[in-house]
């Protein structure tokens, strides 16, 4: 008789591999009736089960699309804090590197294996991948991005609150015409889109207009052309914003370097704030959102565990919220 391996009963009820693995092994995760028709059909097959103990350690998968491998500055502090939860609660991390041009459909063979207990999505990843991978049926928390084509934990910085305290910030400093720079990348990335939204509602609920001139949509993180055009725009305009809310750190860097170059003093001429809260790059000190990475990949593992443990919870969207540090680039009118 051929060997009975998990692949054959879940072929043969019409799931996972992953799924059969936890039933088997007395995990979380699985539903009452489903465990006990793999366990049914495991003894029918005769299938020989491997030996777990109760205290078997938790193994994560970390799940990131490539861009993330290039960053210096944000997300290397989130996954700071996911391996300290990691490191305390003796949880094992795997990680697989996710390429969303190429949708190399490799990137699914690891999350496949028996040993993985959950799967933690770690920033933007495209509908189609995330779809494939919620089909596996493995427990799963997505970190800093949201998508509705499946239902699992979300965590996420509270984007437009965090705008909500900008433009209040500027406001009660006296200023009126307030801007807002925002990426080329929102079109795709949650978080840029949310910080946008916060800030044009809380600029509407403060009766301030929003001047389309003054409104700057497809910023580059690698090319200052687009400052410089748009600045040239202004001033054919003939009317400039006294304050500028970038849509995160770099965008904002990258502006004040424009703007230092046309002679242009920061807080003295223009003011400006930006979103995250990346320390050490800046030549002017910047005034920001700081956002708590390490916080967020740390409430990420912890979500994660408590979905493991209680299946049957509703699934939530958590957001982590953002504090305004001062650091002077914001002038008082």
């Amino acid at each position: 008789m051929k060997r009975v391996t998990l692949d054959t009963i879940a072929k043969e009820i019409g799931t996972t591999k992953n799924t059969v693995s936890r039933a088997i092994r007395g995990k979380s995760g699985v539903s009452d009736e489903l465990r006990n028709k793999i366990n049914d059909l495991a003894a029918q097959y005769g299938y020989q089960k491997k030996k777990y103990t109760q205290k078997a350690q938790i193994k994560v998968t970390m799940v990131c699309n490539s861009s993330l491998t290039g960053d210096i500055y944000f997300w290397p502090s989130v996954m700071k804090g996911i391996f300290e939860y990691s490191a305390r609660h003796q949880i094992s991390i795997n990680s697989v590197i996710v390429d969303i041009v190429k949708d190399d459909i490799k990137y699914l063979l690891p999350l496949q294996e028996e040993h993985c207990d959950g799967i933690l999505i770690v920033g933007t990843l495209p509908d189609a991948q995330f779809a494939r991978i919620a089909g596996l049926g493995i427990p799963m928390v997505m970190v800093d991005h949201y998508s509705d084509v499946a239902e699992c934990d979300f965590v996420n910085t509270a984007n437009a609150h965090g705008m909500v305290k900008a433009v209040d910030f500027l406001a009660e400093r006296g200023h009126q015409k307030i801007g807002f720079i925002n990426n080329e990348a929102a079109s795709h990335v949650v978080s840029l889109m949310h910080r946008y939204q916060g800030y044009k509602k809380r600029m509407e609920g403060r009766g301030l207009t929003v001047d389309s001139h003054f409104v700057w949509p497809n910023s580059c993180y690698t090319d200052n052309r687009y400052f410089k055009e748009q600045l040239d725009m202004l001033d054919a305009y003939g009317d400039a914003p006294t304050a500028w809310i970038c849509v995160n750190d770099l965008t904002a860097y990258n502006f004040c370097s424009v703007l230092k170059e046309r002679g242009l003093r920061i807080p003295e001429d223009v003011s400006v704030i930006g979103f995250d809260n990346i320390p050490g790059i800046f030549h002017t000190p910047l005034t920001t959102m700081e956002i708590p990475q390490s916080t967020i990949g740390r409430r990420a593992l912890r979500k994660l565990m408590r979905r493991l443990n209680h299946p049957e919870e509703p699934f939530e969207y958590i957001e982590i919220f953002t504090r305004l540090v001062d650091r002077g680039s914001v002038k008082r009118i």
